[in-house]
Formats: structure tokens, sequence, C-alpha cells
């Protein structure tokens, strides 16, 4: 007998194909249907409009119950990096993606900058010299864009960037991304968005303990070993593991590398218990990491050369309580204690004796350390059905040592008091935001926001929002003072905040057509800011942070989503202008993304591209004392794999091809400045290659 329900529901008229001797059945009013199997057991598959399609198996005289996902799942999924309410994805007033657990496997990502590499509203830029990665949102990057992991800041940004590629996706649940201004909730430097990384949380009776194993022909080699075990209300997720970069070379070069190599140790641990009216999160991240940049050999006799030696260390702690009764009031605790260090070592090596020792100048030894202590309370209480009250309170505190500052030490402190008001006026929902916050024991001003969701019809939303923008610089765009025989790089402790208005707007229309269900997207943005903060490069090895007055950009995104019980695909057309002045310059972008399963096979197959068509590239031009842009070559990135289960799903097999177009730099008639080559090329991957990916679950 077999029992087909959705959400605990019985399922009528549900197709079941059995393999065993091609006879169609269906589902009776109660969900059930009775197959007559002559072996001992069959392989089926379960149809229903507006379901996703699914194969399983059935031994003879089993009772069997199988849960039917509807295709509409993940517009109801909750929006996590939302405070305010329990809104679904569809239902949030916010301007949210989500990149999946599924996605980020249909990639092989192993990491968060893989995971977000075809994300069309996301601009990236990968810094060759120091490993980090500049992620933009609307035209906005570096400082503007909030890195969240379980909702805490990560810290230790290197000129404005993060080393994304440090956050392995072992432990990752999914990433949610929210472009447009999130100041209220989140703070100074969530101007352009926030992206909240979400790590997995294991509750119920599962158990799982997985060997993961990656092999790339670009000389990635990567190994990570995690276990997962719910035990009633209590759960248990420990992840490790080693991942391995051997560098990366264009050209002929006899010594040293073009991108650096890297070796990385990691690990994770999360305990969790829910009641019936709490949940509590306690989660320890610890990360190293080894990076080796060799120098070229010395002229006339090429037996010396300098080498650096990069060391990085992140240990995050994380406490967070929910409280969820059945009532009205809610609440939130979120402590947080986060660590950074990274330690640089230059060494002069003889090439001949195989000897090495610390070159004698003081700048070319640096040992930076980021700390950061927090403290999130927020509660909810719901007035009405409709109606919703949010109150949070921030208290924050960022550190930073290291000769290269000012004083040797500086910090940043927050102290904010915040609230919004949701209220839903038969359809419509608006949500009126405040915050006013004590930064570095002066009032900042008074931040906002207004966030609407307006059904135009039954499946045609509309959504509006404008919010205050507010950012005081950092630590370091004020007290850095980097000086060594390659960079001369000031901060600059006069900077004026950043301040300025965004608004946005996004229409979607969710339409079914036969078993296919569709969305399309439209979306447009303006952001207006006075005194951007930049860091203007006035030699190849000067730069200075100054604020350089007015900034502007605008853009759209249309998209359009198709999905059925087999086949995912979504694509992308992105247009970002920014004017820093001087007119807006366009850059376009086109996203894709093919997911298609073979259930009768257990295979997926999954294709990701994007174009990077007309593009501009902005540097400050010491010459006119003004922000310049240049031209860069359109190129195009495609990757694609093909994965496979085996013995009843516990092990998985996937081959796939990165940059299958071999793209490695485009033309950018750039000036040289500082980490960029003055050559009028710039690297953006490091050619095609194939790989293969490994997954073995030794209790699934």
């Amino acid at each position: 007998m077999l029992r087909i329900n959705s959400k605990g529901k019985a399922l009528e008229g549900v197709e079941v194909f059995l393999a065993e001797n091609q006879s169609l059945n269906r589902t009776n009013v109660k969900g059930e249907v009775q197959l007559q199997l002559k072996g001992s057991s069959s392989v089926i598959w379960l149809y229903k409009q507006g379901f996703k399609y699914q194969a399983d198996s059935i031994k003879a005289g089993e009772q069997k119950v199988i849960e039917l996902i509807s295709l509409e799942t993940q517009l109801r999924e909750v929006v996590i990096t939302d405070f305010q309410s329990n809104a679904s994805l569809g239902e949030s007033v916010l301007n949210v993606r989500k990149v999946s657990l599924e996605q980020i496997e249909a990639q092989s990502a192993q990491n968060i900058e893989q995971a977000l590499s075809h994300q069309a509203m996301l601009r990236s830029n990968r810094d060759n010299a120091l490993n980090m990665n500049s992620m933009k949102i609307m035209g906005l990057g570096g400082e503007n864009v909030k890195v969240l992991i379980d909702g805490v800041p990560m810290i230790g940004r290197m000129l404005g960037n993060l080393d994304l590629s440090e956050v392995s996706s072992n432990s990752i649940q999914g990433v949610e991304i929210i472009e447009g201004p999130m100041s209220v909730i989140y703070g100074s430097n969530a101007l352009a968005g926030v992206i909240n990384i979400i790590t997995k949380t294991n509750l119920g009776d599962k158990k799982s303990l997985k060997l993961d194993t990656y092999v790339g022909g670009d000389g990635n080699y990567n190994a990570g070993l995690s276990y997962d075990q719910g035990i009633g209300k209590n759960g248990l997720s420990l992840s490790a593991g080693r991942n391995f970069f051997e560098g990366w070379n264009f050209g002929d070069r006899e010594r040293g590398w073009t991108w650096l190599p890297k070796e990385q140790y990691y690990g994770n641990v999360k305990l969790s218990r829910q009641t019936r009216d709490w949940q509590v999160n306690l989660s320890s991240r610890l990360s190293h990491a080894f990076l080796l940049d060799r120098g070229i050999p010395m002229q006339p006799y090429g037996e010396r050369a300098i080498d650096r030696e990069f060391r990085r260390l992140r240990a995050d702690q994380l406490l967070s309580a929910a409280y969820n009764p059945k009532g009205k009031f809610g609440a939130r605790l979120m402590v947080h204690q986060n660590y950074f260090e990274q330690v640089k070592n230059t060494f002069a090596r003889d090439l001949v004796e195989l000897q090495q020792e610390l070159t004698p100048v003081e700048a070319d030894q640096d040992t930076q350390r980021f700390s950061a202590e927090g403290l999130k309370l927020i509660t909810n209480y719901d007035y009405r059905k409709k109606t919703k009250f949010l109150l949070g309170f921030d208290a924050n505190q960022e550190r930073l040592r290291g000769p290269r500052i000012t004083d040797g030490i500086q910090t940043n402190n927050e102290l904010a008091l915040y609230g919004s008001y949701e209220q839903r006026i038969r359809t419509t929902t608006w949500r009126l935001g405040v915050r006013q916050g004590l930064m570095n024991q002066e009032w900042a001003p008074v931040v906002f926001a207004l966030q609407s969701r307006i059904p135009l019809s039954d499946n045609l939303i509309l959504r509006a929002s404008y919010g205050r923008a507010y950012r005081i610089a950092s630590i370091k765009e004020r007290y850095l003072d980097f000086v060594d025989s390659n960079h001369e790089v000031y901060g600059n402790s006069e900077l004026e905040a950043e301040d300025g208005h965004s608004y946005q707007v996004k229409l979607t229309k969710i339409f079914k057509f036969g078993q296919i269900q569709n969305s399309i997207e439209l979306a447009a943005f303006y952001n207006d800011i006075n005194n951007k903060i930049e860091l203007l490069t006035l030699t190849p090895v000067q730069a200075i942070y100054q604020n350089i007055g007015q900034f502007v950009s605008q853009g759209l995104n249309f998209g359009y989503h198709l999905t059925n019980d087999r086949l995912d695909l979504r694509a992308d057309y992105n247009m970002i202008g920014i004017d820093f002045g001087n007119g807006l310059d366009y850059s376009n972008r086109v996203s894709s993304q093919l997911m298609f399963k073979l259930p009768k096979w257990k295979t997926n197959i999954s294709v990701f591209g994007s174009a990077f068509l007309k593009q501009y590239v902005s540097f400050y031009s010491s010459e006119t004392g003004e922000v310049e842009r240049t031209p860069q070559e359109t190129y195009g990135m495609v990757d694609a794999q093909i994965s496979r289960k085996f013995f009843q799903k516990r092990l998985s097999m996937t081959i796939g091809a990165r940059n299958i177009l071999d793209v490695t730099q485009v033309i950018q008639n750039n000036i040289g400045g500082i980490h960029q080559s003055g050559s009028g090329t710039t690297f953006v991957s490091n050619g095609r290659n194939f790989f293969i990916n490994a997954s073995f679950n030794v209790f699934k």
C-alpha cells in the first residue's frame, strides 16, 4: 500500500508509474493506491500538476507514505535575514534573492565565492595579490556591502574587501541576498545591501556522516568531513576540512605565481536546542590559511629573491536565542565575538644555499589584528493580525591593531536603538523603520526606510522602497599608514561620512502554463550618495582614501524563471550605470542557470553562464584630479556539470568543467594601481579546467 501526502494531507489523482510492469496507477480520495509487485521491489515515478516530479522505490508488501513537494515551496520559504516577521519569500516587503543548497550543489561550489559567481545583481572582482573579493550590489561595493554569517558581520577587510573563498560550503544551508539599504536593522555599512550566509542547523532524529572530495584541473584539491546528529530537541553539526590551491601562473615565469597558492584548514561546530517556545544555537567557526608570494630572482645573477608569506587566522563565536511563543510577543538575542589576524613576513631567500632570513626593513613585516564584539536584541510584537512592531538594540565595538595603524590601535564603537512598524491594509503591506545611533561618541543622523508590497492582481506584485543611506568611514579608511617597497596607502582621519538616498521598485508576475510555473521580474533602482569614499590611486604604488563628492548609480534587472518537475531555468539581464560627476556609463551583464533532472537515471545536469557585455572600470587620474572611466573588453564565463547518485543515493559523483570558453584575461585600458597591472589587461580566471567531485554519506 502506498499513500501520497502533501503537508500531511492526502493527495488524490497522483499518477504513480510502476517501472516493474510499466503500469500507470492513480491515488484515490484518501491518497492511497495499491500496487501489485511480482518481484521484491520496484522503482516508481510520481506526478501531479503543481508538484515536483519525484522518483522513489517500494518493496513488496511495504506500507509506505511519500510526501510530495509543491512547486511553490520556494516562494513560501521564510526570509531568515528579515527580523521583522516570518514572512515568506513571496510575501516579504524586501527585495530578496536566495541561493539554495540545491543551487550550490548544482555548481559544485566549494566556497561562497563560487556560489555567488553567476548571480546577476552581484559584480565581483578578485584581488589576485591578496586573494580577496570585491562584491558590488547596485554599483556599490567594498565597505558598503555587509557580509554576514548567521546574521553576524564578517571582519578582516583588506582594502575594503573580504576573502569569501575562506567560507567553505561544507556547512552552508544557503545564502540570502537583500538589495538596497538595510541600515535600519544592520547599521552603518549595509548601504548597498546584505549578503547573509546561513549555516546548517540539524534538529530532529536524522543522522548524517558525509565525506566530500574535490579535484580540479586548476590545482584545487579539497577534502571535507561533516557530521550531523539530531536527538529529539537537540542537534549537533560538525564539519572540518582542508582546501588547497597550488597557485596559477600566466605565461612563462621562472619563479612565483600570478595567483598565489593557498592552503586552508577549517573546523566548525554548532549545537542547537529547540523546545516549544525556544530555539538556542551555540556555534564556533575556526579557519587558518597560508599564502606564499614568491619574488622574481634579483639581478644580475638571480641568486637571491624576496618572498612574502601570509598567515590568516579567523575565529567566530555566536550565541543566539530566539523566543517564539504562540502568543503575540517574540524576542531574539545574538551575542558574538569575532577575531581575524593576518601576519605578513618578508624573507630574503638565498636560492643557492636554500636559506632565508627576515628582511631588516621594519615595514616589510606586518601583523594586523581585527576583533569585534557585539550584542543584538530584537523584540517583536504582533499587536493585531495585520499590525506588527519591532524594537531593537545594538551594541558593537570593532578594534584594529597593528604597526600600520595610527597609534597602533583604533576602535569603532556603536550604540543604536531602532524600530519598525508594519501594517497590512487589505492586501497591501507597508513597513516604516527608523534607527538612531551613537557612533564613536557622536550622534549619527537618523536613518529611516519605507518599504511596501502591493499586489496589483492575484499574481502581479509590486515592491517599492526608499531608504536613507549613511556610512561612517572604517578604521582603515581613516587610520591606515601602509608603506613598504610596493605600496604607499594612506588613510584620512578627516573623511566625512557617506550620506544619501536609495530608491527601488520591483514588479513580479507569477503564472502557470500547463505544468510549468513561470516568474517574470522587472526591477529598477537609483542611488544618490554624497561624500562617497574611494581609494584613489595616485601612482602605480601610491593611493589615499578621499571623499570624491557625489556618486550616482542607477540601473535595472529583467529576469525570467521557469520551473517544473524536471527543469529549473533562470535568465537575467542586468544593467548598471555609474556617475562620479561626469555622466553615466553603463555596464551590462547577462546571467543564466539551467538545472535539469533525469530521475530515471538518478542524474542531474546543470549549466551556469554569465556574459559581461559593455563594461566600464573607474579609476582616479592624478593628472586631471578626477575619477575617470575606461571600457573593458566583453567576455563570457560558462560552467557545466553532470552528477549521478549510486548505492541508494549514498554516493554522489560529479564531473564538470569551469570556464569552458577558456577566458583568462580581458583588455582594460587602465593605469596601473594598487594590486593592478598597468599593462591594459586584468586577469579574471585561470583558464578552462575540469573537475571531479565525490560525496559519500554513510547513514543516508
